[in-house]
């Protein structure tokens, strides 16, 4: 496995659930506040310090963006709510579009905002790459909720005042091997090398390869970039008969025609993939479909069983109606780290770099995972904790919790064959 300098490990916890109600998204290059409640003229009085969220609220990564920052509206509400508060909070919302010299216009506007004390987002690869070295120029924390920062070209060298709290895409293969070793035991395992993924495929290979999972045997069998069957990768992959069968790949469609192939062939072990094919696409393999697992760097609340999440999802439907969205819980979590961390500071005229020095010292139990940082330069996120396994069943992706947590997984989809 290929690691980069940011790599490390580090393990965690400390406290923090929800309630909370706020406005709407915010337009392009919008600046929104909450207008602090009425209460005792103490209240009224407190300091404010104001997170800036730089998210991409129009344009096709809008879904993620606005999850973002109703999370994060969730998480200043309900801190502004409280009785025993020494600081209120303020939201400045700017969205970018997803355009790198839109994401470019936010961070100078972010960096001249004298009240900002740390940034949530940018929401894409593409303005993270861009805005995420002009914050750490100026030393303001910024916290990847979604981005990858390895993905996003942030991670050699490591930057001082970047914080991800996402899981690292290279642990990827973790919660695989976990679920292959733990929950599902494999000795034989088949991988489909999808090389339309390019080196994606290829590391994901050998991420499974080195070392061979629960000391058995594992076979990889490539799949040309130009090629659209991939049946006589299956047939290969199946005469070594597998236990397991893991799609190596980003395609959604690719990997339901890898689905497709297995279920003909009846092939009834276990199906793995990665969540880039945790699209509809896939779920239009219908019956094919049924059973299969992918890893994913994010949660969902609303199908965990503690007691943050049942009240951060109450908090989320009563405000929109509807369940939480994917990465809203995470965002909703990094105000909370950031609300940790001003708190520990315990001083009411705070510069974004002391937030920026003193945030990787600190745990923090979210609503999705606990956030713990490595003590090294790299303050890389623990993996050990931070990554989900889903299940497709009845055409969805269900949330069967966090990878280390999976103990027993439900068998493959009733009908399936025999394993050859």
């Amino acid at each position: 496995m290929v690691f980069s300098r940011r790599r490390t490990v580090a393990i965690g916890g400390s406290a923090a659930a929800v309630l909370a109600t706020s406005g709407t998204a915010a337009g392009l290059l919008l600046t929104t506040r909450h207008t602090p409640r009425r209460g005792a003229p103490a209240a009224r009085n407190l300091p404010v310090h104001t997170i800036g969220l730089h998210a991409t609220l129009t344009g096709k990564q809008r879904a993620s963006g606005t999850a973002q920052e109703h999370g994060a509206r969730l998480a200043v509400a309900e801190h502004n709510a409280r009785d025993d508060i020494r600081f209120r909070l303020a939201l400045a919302v700017h969205d970018d579009r997803g355009e790198p010299e839109r994401a470019r216009q936010v961070a100078r506007r972010l960096l001249a905002d004298r009240t900002i004390r740390a940034v949530i987002g940018p929401t894409t690869t593409d303005t993270a790459h861009v805005a995420v070295p002009l914050y750490s120029a100026h030393s303001m924390p910024v916290l990847l909720v979604s981005v990858d920062d390895g993905a996003a070209g942030l991670s050699d060298p490591p930057l001082r005042s970047l914080c991800v709290t996402r899981a690292s895409d290279t642990y990827r293969s973790l919660p695989v091997i976990s679920y292959l070793t733990r929950s599902r035991p494999s000795d034989r395992t088949a991988v489909i090398e999808d090389r339309a993924a390019g080196d994606t495929a290829l590391n994901l290979a050998r991420e499974l390869d080195e070392p061979p999972i629960r000391h058995g045997t594992v076979t990889v069998h490539p799949v040309a970039a130009g090629t659209t069957d991939l049946g006589p990768a299956v047939t290969a992959a199946l005469a070594t008969r597998p236990q397991a069968v893991v799609y190596a790949g980003t395609s959604p469609t690719r990997a339901a025609g890898c689905a497709r192939a297995l279920r003909t062939a009846g092939f009834a072990g276990s199906r793995l993939g990665y969540e880039p094919v945790m699209r509809s696409a896939f779920l239009d393999a219908a019956s094919a479909a049924e059973g299969w697992v992918f890893q994913a760097p994010y949660t969902t609340p609303q199908s965990s069983d503690t007691a943050a999440a049942r009240t951060f999802t109450a908090a989320y439907r009563a405000r929109y109606r509807t369940a939480p969205a994917r990465w809203s819980a995470e965002a909703y979590d990094a105000v909370g780290l950031i609300t940790h961390t001003l708190d520990a500071l315990r001083l009411t005229d705070v510069e974004p770099g002391q937030v920026a020095e003193r945030i990787f010292h600190l745990g923090y139990d979210g609503v999705a995972k606990p956030i713990r940082f490595s003590d090294d330069p790299t303050h890389m996120l623990n993996p050990e904790d931070t990554s989900f396994l889903y299940q497709v069943r009845d055409r969805e992706f269900r949330f069967l919790g966090r990878y280390d947590q999976v103990l027993e997984a439900a068998a493959p989809a009733a009908g399936a064959a025999s394993s050859p």
